[in-house]
């Protein structure tokens, strides 16, 4: 079986009538195992209907943010919006039996919602957070109170200097921004709280990229995610670096970046455009985890990507839900990759509905939407059909 089937509506449909795993098995670890290797058969037979389900959910309770960052679509001036109670948990409900990881969030501050009914959520349905925070709120109190729940922890620092910074992130305060990172990085080893490092890379900030690789590390970090911008504002075209940085100067930029990981002792992601895009490994890997389950599938989800690098790692085992129950296979949320909403039919007839067995199709045949195809998640991985691998 490919990755690429000519036609994946001719063949039989063996997981149509599927069900999903059952609620009640024995326990997170069994059901869990279950659904990695519905997974694995998902995609190894181009099934349309999946009988697996996602365990990473990006779910919006609301898009409330403090911040106005330059790159978000939040600068836009976007209308505030906040999903009923009931309905957050009628949803949630449905999918977090599955799920191991909850990303209370939409384009938005996670630390903006009700913190008491995201506890009590995880810990009924034995979910972690895995939460991109502007560290702006993380106050100690808020911190002790999320800690017990949290698997990782991205900080969002798309510069070492605070002129830069606080120009990108509009409405933040780097010095306070820094002393609550300070406060979390310790108590988080002692929680066995991962944490990592994301900055979006951009024109105003792309050539500093190897300085922050410095101040991550002087800060204690030994992870961190770069990646480039994507088209969610009216800013992008004059953000965005295809077009703005020379591939030159780049290149000089992001090898530096490689230098200065590998002598600091910094593992990277490089979400960047081609041949810029790959790994860049520094540390061994870790011997103990908060959550040891999350970590396996995250073993596993690697592996099914490079068995199946034309079809969208995101995609294979992420849902985002927005305030208004609107569905997506990534985060990115884009309009013509609604799927359906919750708030007007269930998930499992969502999940496997027609919207999603036609976006299934195209990944498999490689007839990717636009907005996928022009995609450097799906397209940036150096194992992606076509690319050059170089790590």
């Amino acid at each position: 079986m490919t990755d690429s089937p000519a036609d994946p509506m001719q063949r039989p449909d063996a997981g149509a009538d599927a069900a999903p795993p059952p609620a009640s098995a024995a326990g997170k670890v069994p059901r869990e195992s279950e659904n990695i290797m519905l997974l694995a058969q998902d995609l190894a037979t181009s099934r349309l209907s999946w009988s697996s389900r996602p365990t990473e959910v990006e779910f919006g309770f609301n898009n409330q943010c403090n911040l106005r960052c330059i790159m978000c679509h939040q600068a836009d001036g976007i209308p505030l919006e906040t999903m009923p109670l009931q309905d957050s948990r009628d949803s949630l409900e449905q999918i977090l039996p599955w799920a191991l990881h909850l990303t209370p969030s939409d384009a938005s501050e996670p630390l903006m919602n009700d913190l008491d009914e995201v506890e009590r959520l995880c810990r009924k349905h034995d979910v972690q957070l895995l939460m991109f925070c502007n560290a702006t709120l993380l106050d100690p109190k808020t911190f002790e109170k999320i800690a017990p729940i949290t698997h990782k922890i991205w900080f969002s620092i798309d510069s070492p200097e605070k002129e830069t910074f606080e120009q990108l992130r509009a409405g933040s305060n780097f010095e306070e921004v820094i002393a609550n990172i300070e406060y979390a990085l310790p108590r988080c080893k002692e929680a066995l709280i991962d944490v990592g490092f994301n900055a979006v890379v951009m024109e105003p900030n792309w050539h500093q990229m190897p300085e922050l690789v410095d101040f991550v590390a002087d800060l204690g970090g030994d992870q961190m995610a770069l990646q480039e911008l994507l088209p969610n504002s009216t800013g992008y075209d004059e953000l965005k670096i295809e077009g703005n940085v020379s591939d030159e100067a780049y290149g000089v930029v992001v090898d530096a970046v490689r230098e200065r990981a590998q002598a600091r002792g910094v593992s990277i992601q490089l979400n960047l455009h081609q041949p810029f895009g790959g790994e860049i490994i520094a540390t061994p890997p870790k011997q103990s985890s908060k959550d040891p389950i999350a970590d396996i599938r995250d073993m596993h989800m690697d592996s099914l990507h490079r068995m199946h690098p034309a079809f969208c790692p995101m995609a294979m085992n992420y849902v985002k839900i927005t305030p208004s129950g609107k569905v997506y296979p990534c985060c990115r949320g884009p309009e013509e990759l609604e799927m359906g909403n919750v708030r007007e039919e269930s998930f499992d007839a969502i999940w496997n509905g027609e919207r999603y067995r036609n976006f299934r199709k195209a990944m498999f045949s490689g007839k990717y939407p636009k907005v996928c195809a022009d995609c450097v998640v799906m397209t940036g991985p150096a194992h992606f059909p076509g690319n050059k691998t170089s790590d």
